[in-house]
Parts: C-alpha cells; structure tokens; sequence
C-alpha cells in the first residue's frame, strides 16, 4: 500500500509529499497510517516553525561590520613621537579602503614595514601579499614578472608564467622604487589600474584581478613628472592617498627606544645575554645625522652587539669606529653651521667633542689621549671633570 499526503507549512504553503510505504492492507494498517502520517505532519510542522523563527532571528540581527583596528595600535612601528603617532593615525584611515597608495621617504626609512601593516591588518591580509623591486631588474624581465606570460611567448618561454599581479589576486602587490619603472611599463600598469585586468605577455585574453597596489619611492615624482620621467595619469592614479615617512633625524625621540628594540631582537636571535645601552651610549646614539635613517641605526646596533654582545653595559666606546667618526663629522659639521650662541659657549662644545674623539681613538686610555691633546694629566682630568666626561665609557 502507498500513501501519498502534501505536507504544507503555517501559511499552507506546500513544502513537499510524504510517502508512506506499507505491506498490508487492513483496518489496522490503516489506522497504523492514519497515526503515522499525523506524527510526522506535527514534526515537520515544528520544524517549519522553527526555521521561520530562525529567519526572523537573522533578518533582524545586524551583519557585525569589521572590528576597527584601535588608533593606538602600533602596526609594528617602533616609537612614541608625533611623527610616528601621525603615521599610525594615517595608517589607521588607509586599511578598509581599497584606493592606491603611495609611499614616500628616504631610504632606511622603513616603507615596506608601512606597506605591510596596511596589508596584514585590512581586510586583505588573508590573501597574498607580493613584493617587487622596480629598481632591481632589467626592463624585460620587470615586465615578465609583473604581467606574466604564456608558453611561446619568447625564447625560452616554455612554461606559462602567471606573473605577481594575478598572483596577488584578493591580495596587495607592493611596488617599491615605482620611480625606477621604464615608461613603457608604467603604460600598462596604468591599464591595471584603470581596467581592473591584466594581458600576459603573448596572450590575447585578459584576466580580471582584484588586487591593491601600493607603491613606494625615495624620489620626487612630481619632479619627474615635469621633466617626462613619470606619467603624470600613473601619478595621480598611485598618490590616491599618499604616506610620506619622516627621516630619523626628525625623530630623535624615538632612537633610544628602536636601538633598544633592535638591540633585544638581535641579541635573541643571536643567543646573546640581555644587552643594556647605558644612558652614554644612547645619548650619542641621538647625536648622529643618520643619513641611511632606520637602517643604519639597525645596523650599527647589531655590528655593536656582534662585537661586544657579552660585555655588562654597552658603551660608546664599543660602537663600529667609522661609524663614531661619522658621528664627530655630523657634530663638527653641526658646530661649523651653528650661528647662535657666545665664543665661550661654542669653544666649550667644541672641547667636549674633540675630547670624547680622542678618548674613543684611544679606548678611554686617559694617558695617550692626553699625549695626543697637548696636555698634563691634572689638565686632562680638570678638562674631563668640567664637561663630565667619564673615559671609563669608552674603554672595551
């Protein structure tokens, strides 16, 4: 026996048939049906209830937007001055917008740190995140690279290459030096940009891309836009909203806590004790110019902890040598250039600085120092003790 009854919900919608299957054909059965059929009608009956119930529920409960990223975030930037407090803030109104972004500063600065804490703390960092030099190949490379190409598209072409931009697809595709890229080149990424797609190299078909692009440079676009090295619609279509990072010199707040940041860092990757900059070391730490900015700070730290990682307390004297004479350069040149101030106060300064030079030459050997100076060692100790100048800092 087969009994086949539609099964309606609430609003005597139909939702389907229930099929019941029998073997017999009796009073008995029948109302065995008659039972069954009833049990199941309440059951699915409770569940269309519920599902509605459940609609509504959803209907009326808002999607949850994307959490915003604090203002007080760091992103991986190390410092406590208002450029770099400024920086985040910028950092901050860049993430949940796709425009294009360009960063600008000199170099060290660290621009792809900045490139990265817009990808991975967006909405995009779940996908890729590429990086491409403009400065560092040939022209025909750079574009195989950044286009891609298909098999037998040139001599030696015998694999399909998809190329960073379609491999970035969902993601960012940082661009650093942009400066550097062949006019020729900026045409096409101008085509990217505006079309939302990319043609491989000996390709007749276009790929449809969803990527961020961000871009990077140390030099003055608009100069090399007024003077034909630069596209001037590219320009325009990368500077929608434009980063310009500020050199280290304009940050000295900040150089005591990155050289100990980059000081912790090295001395665990290196399996180094604990390092302590002593206050000296710091204080001459911020008195250099810092022409390769972040950089160079970095490096100078972890040449210093290389050297002298075991020693108690890091002391100027134990910075690379060439670099302190770089140092008392940056200083001398500061003293030549300083137009304020009394001779007696320009000719103190001065006398401090030539001091600390040759106690660095000499590794805080007071005896040599004072040989080399010209002078007796009461003079030399009345000269240390009037600028407080303690020649044990210098000594390895």
């Amino acid at each position: 026996m087969i009994t086949a009854l539609p099964v309606r919900d609430a609003a005597n919608h139909n939702q389907g048939v229930l099929v019941l299957l029998g073997g017999r054909h009796d009073d008995s059965s029948q109302q065995h049906t008659a039972s069954l059929t009833g049990l199941c009608t309440s059951f699915w009956l409770q569940y269309c209830r519920h599902q509605q119930l459940a609609d509504c529920v959803r209907q009326r409960t808002p999607t949850p937007a994307p959490r915003p990223v604090p203002l007080n975030h760091s992103y991986g930037l190390t410092g406590n001055s208002e450029a770099i407090r400024q920086l985040r803030r910028l950092i901050s109104k860049t993430l949940h917008n796709q425009s294009s972004v360009l960063i600008t500063g000199e170099t060290g600065t660290g621009k792809e740190l900045v490139a990265q804490a817009i990808h991975h703390h967006g909405p995009r960092r779940s996908f890729p995140f590429q990086v491409q030099n403009c400065a560092s190949i040939p022209e025909s490379l750079l574009e195989s690279e950044l286009f891609g190409y298909c098999r037998g598209a040139f001599t030696g072409a015998d694999r399909e290459h998809m190329g960073l931009i379609r491999s970035a697809q969902g993601g960012t595709l940082f661009l650093d030096e942009i400066g550097d890229m062949p006019l020729s080149l900026q045409a096409k990424l101008l085509r990217v940009l505006q079309e939302q797609s990319v043609r491989p190299l000996g390709d007749t078909r276009s790929y449809a891309v969803n990527v961020r692009i961000v871009a990077a440079t140390h030099q003055n676009l608009p100069d090399m836009v007024a003077s034909g090295r630069f596209r001037q619609d590219l320009y325009y279509r990368l500077a929608q909203f434009p980063i310009a990072l500020p050199p280290l010199r304009e940050r000295k707040d900040d150089i005591a806590l990155l050289s100990q940041h980059f000081a912790d860092e090295f001395a665990h990757h290196a399996r180094l004790p604990a390092p302590v900059l002593s206050p000296a070391l710091l204080e001459r730490l911020e008195s250099h110019h810092y022409p390769g900015n972040v950089r160079e700070l970095k490096n100078m730290i972890e040449r210093t902890l290389l050297m002298h990682g075991h020693e108690a307390s890091l002391q100027p004297g134990h910075l690379p040598p060439e670099l302190f004479e770089q140092a008392c350069a940056d200083q001398q040149t500061e003293v030549e250039d300083l137009g304020a101030g009394k001779l007696d106060e320009r000719l103190n300064y001065l006398e401090c600085r030539v001091l600390e030079q040759v106690l660095h030459k000499y590794h805080g050997n007071q005896k040599l120092a004072a040989q080399e100076l010209g002078l007796s060692r009461g003079a030399m100790n009345y000269r240390l003790k009037k600028h407080q100048i303690n020649a044990r800092n210098w000594r390895i």
